[in-house]
């Protein structure tokens, strides 16, 4: 669980990019892999939702979430990762590049992550009515500390405009691109009326999180299934740990 220092706990977030046959392990694991990892969540009593479901449930409908997230609105979310997610009942966050949906990524230089296909407009709309959450991740994909004033919101809060326009529902979460971020970049995400924003440092033991600099635990195709296992195991230990089950003597059985 992320204890957060505004007052209650949110569900561990785990963050992907791709999932598809063809992924470099660097960007993301392929279907069979991920498979396997949505089967052990199920399997450890895990229930897999979006970030907007996990900040909005009751401390009691909380138990055993995790919040799947994943960065950049691949085409591979929507043709291999969503299927396997509705497979063991779980749903997700994609975050989109709103400026370039149904493009290929261009931003970055390492030619891994270069010419994937996005999706498209439609499909966006498809998940969305199928229960995912598609949430904003800015129009361009910059490096957002570069930016102020009119461009910062242009890419903060026009990716919001143009995901309502595209969904007609609010949208209310948020992710980083490039996981960077300032203290300008978390007012501007505030100031554009989402509720919360993700970025890509892991939890911090003992810490309270902020809802403008959330937390999650990057899942790529390197890494393997046992080491998969211990993260979320771990998971599970912190909310037991932060909500003991009572012995049965302490009702008077059992003595």
């Amino acid at each position: 669980m992320i204890a957060l220092r505004e007052g209650g706990n949110l569900p561990p977030l785990l963050y992907y990019h791709r999932v598809a046959p063809e992924a470099d392990p660097d960007t993301g694991p392929v279907p069979e892999v991920f498979d396997r990892q949505m089967g052990l969540l199920k399997f450890l009593g895990f229930r897999g939702v979006s970030l907007r479901e996990a900040l909005t449930a009751s401390p009691s409908d909380s138990a055993g979430m995790i919040g799947i997230t994943f960065d950049d609105g691949y085409e591979d979310n929507y043709e291999w990762a969503a299927p396997i997610l509705e497979k063991y009942g779980f749903r997700g966050t994609i975050f989109c590049v709103t400026g370039v949906l149904g493009q290929k990524t261009a931003w970055a230089e390492d030619p891994r992550w270069v010419g994937h296909p996005l999706m498209t407009p439609g499909q966006a709309r498809e998940l969305s009515r199928r229960g995912f959450e598609i949430a904003a991740h800015s129009r361009t994909h910059p490096d957002l500390t570069t930016l102020s004033g009119k461009e910062l919101e242009d890419e903060v809060s026009g990716s919001r405009r143009e995901l309502e326009d595209l969904l007609g529902e609010p949208v209310v979460t948020f992710c980083y691109p490039y996981g960077f971020y300032n203290e300008e970049t978390k007012e501007e995400a505030r100031k554009a009326g989402y509720l919360a924003a993700r970025s890509t440092r892991r939890m911090t033991p003992g810490k309270g999180e902020l809802q403008f600099d959330l937390p999650a635990r990057s899942i790529s195709g390197e890494m393997s299934l046992a080491r998969f296992a211990l993260t979320v195991a771990g998971y599970r230990l912190m909310e037991e740990l932060r909500n003991p089950v009572a012995p049965v003597w302490a009702s008077g059985e059992g003595r």
